[in-house]
């Protein structure tokens, strides 16, 4: 018995030291798998983009020593996702095909983020980055069913069909754009993330109106509903914009039905640009459309929820829901007044 409980412990280290090796093993295969994968993205935007890219700029944006990007680029080679050719990498039928569904199940699940789970823009992009590389083809389809088909994700970046194509874009960089003239920020981009906090904090995203007021080697500066805001021009460039449309101009933003006093009514102007898929969906369906008179009617405890009278119907909506609801207030009526003003003591 004595001569067993030592066999017993070494057969026991043995096993413990073969499961390292197995789970180590499968950490590098997935390690290996997952920068493929980062690779097949990179080439494949960056060629969606017009811009060609070499193994140095793959490195270069996936943080990659010298050695380290040639090694990957071979790695890739050699299993049939890309070729080189005069120094620029491009993807094979297949490399393709990978490239197609890692930006797009990217972008999808921002969106989903953005508009479920309600996550501000600064964070999307790492928890995407996470996500992309476990979702397959039928999760695709079925989160693209859910949100709607969405065109751009929440940057602002075109989200291709599952066949690759991409939705047409109006988009020149804040920094070729004309002085005095209105224009609507389409994009923000979110690599790398420093221009994207300097732009969220000077209140610039997509949907926004500007005016550039001034520009010079040093600095851009717009004008907005909010006031002024002043960049440098390496943030300006990660920012693109388009000709502003009819009714789109800088006047302050309209409220919203979360700011609705209870007793007003207001009249509904449109739904938030950030309001799409499934949400917005339900809101048109419960007749949030533009024309439409409202009136918050009631308040549940903790004021989280109110219930609003709109088209002969009271609709509850919570307070997330109703932010993403534009509204112009109406004066009361004076009849309304009289009402109110018999009714004091």
């Amino acid at each position: 018995m004595e001569w067993q409980l030592p066999v017993l412990g070494l057969a026991l280290g043995i096993l413990l030291l073969v499961g390292l090796v197995a789970m180590g093993r499968s950490w590098r295969r997935r390690a290996r798998r997952i920068l493929r994968e980062d690779a097949l993205k990179q080439i494949y935007s960056a060629r969606q983009d017009g811009w060609p890219i070499t193994s140095a700029e793959l490195g270069g944006r996936l943080g990659l020593t010298r050695e380290g990007a040639l090694r990957l680029a071979r790695d890739l080679e050699s299993a049939g996702l890309s070729r080189s050719h005069a120094g620029v990498l491009e993807l094979t039928e297949r490399g393709e095909r990978c490239g197609l569904h890692l930006l797009r199940g990217h972008r999808l699940w921002e969106r989903y983020l953005s508009d479920e789970a309600h996550l501000p823009l600064d964070v999307l992009h790492a928890e995407a980055e996470r996500a992309e590389h476990q979702l397959g083809d039928d999760d695709l389809e079925l989160l693209a069913d859910h949100l709607g088909h969405p065109r751009t994700d929440p940057h602002g970046d075109p989200i291709p069909t599952a066949a690759g194509e991409f939705p047409s874009q109006e988009r020149v960089p804040l920094t070729d754009w004309p002085r005095g003239q209105l224009a609507v920020v389409v994009h923000v981009e979110d690599e790398p993330a420093q221009p994207l906090k300097e732009a969220l904090h000077a209140g610039l995203q997509p949907g926004t109106v500007l005016r550039v007021l001034k520009r010079d080697a040093n600095a851009v500066v717009c004008e907005t509903a909010a006031g002024q805001s002043k960049f440098a021009p390496a943030v300006a460039a990660q920012i693109d914009v388009r000709s502003a449309a009819e009714g789109e101009d800088l006047r302050k933003p309209f409220s919203t039905l979360a700011r609705l006093p209870l007793g007003a009514e207001a009249e509904v102007v449109a739904l938030s640009e950030h309001c799409t898929g499934l949400r917005r969906r339900r809101l048109l369906d419960l007749g949030f459309t533009a024309g439409a008179k409202v009136k918050a009617q009631l308040a549940n405890f903790g004021n989280e929820a109110h219930a609003y009278h709109i088209r002969d119907t009271l609709i509850a909506l919570r307070e997330d829901e109703a932010e993403q609801v534009l509204i112009r207030p109406q004066k009361p009526r004076r009849a309304d007044q009289r009402a109110e003003a018999q009714a004091k003591p």
